[in-house]
Order: C-alpha cells, then sequence, then structure tokens
C-alpha cells in the first residue's frame, strides 16, 4: 500500500440480521485493532437505500473493501472474520 492510498471497508448491515449483529463487533474491532489507517464506514440499509441499492448489496451482511474508492474485495452472507483481516494484509502487502 502507498502512503497515498485510502482503504475503506464499509459493512452492510440491517436492525432485523443476527448474523450482522455477532459478527460486526468482532470485525470491526478486529479492523480497528490490526489496521488502524483503514476507513470504517457501517451503513444501515434500511437508513441508506439508495446507496445500498447502488452498492449492488442485495443481502447480509455484506463487506465491501475498497481503494481509493475503488472496489477490490467482496463478502456476502457467510464470511469469517480471518477472511477479511487476510484480503486487508494482502492489500498491505503490496
Amino acid at each position: 500500500m502507498t502512503e497515498t492510498q485510502t482503504i475503506e471497508l464499509i459493512y452492510f448491515t440491517g436492525k432485523t440480521c443476527g448474523v450482522c449483529k455477532v459478527l460486526k463487533p468482532k470485525l470491526l474491532e478486529a479492523v480497528q485493532e490490526n489496521f488502524p489507517e483503514v476507513n470504517i464506514r457501517v451503513v444501515d440499509v434500511e437508513e441508506e437505500v439508495e446507496f445500498t441499492g447502488q452498492s449492488m448489496v442485495f443481502t447480509l451482511p455484506v463487506v465491501i473493501i475498497k481503494v481509493d474508492d475503488k472496489e477490490m474485495y467482496r463478502f456476502a452472507r457467510s464470511f469469517s472474520v480471518y477472511e477479511v483481516l487476510n484480503k486487508l494484509k494482502r492489500l498491505e502487502g503490496e
């Protein structure tokens, strides 16, 4: 990762998503701990309907990792904290 790159992690969640409630604190804590320079945005799909649609999110939970506003990785439905951290580590190594 170059000094000028911005990495953003967008976490799509919803009030009725049970998996989201369990995964979100674990994932966000792990990302903040291991990758403090990553910008985290939590999107409530019921409140940000337009952005959710533009992001082509049709299931929950969804995590999108963007570098300089370009989507690099997308995780949907069943994925682990480890998988997300692994991709962030890969981005940092580039």
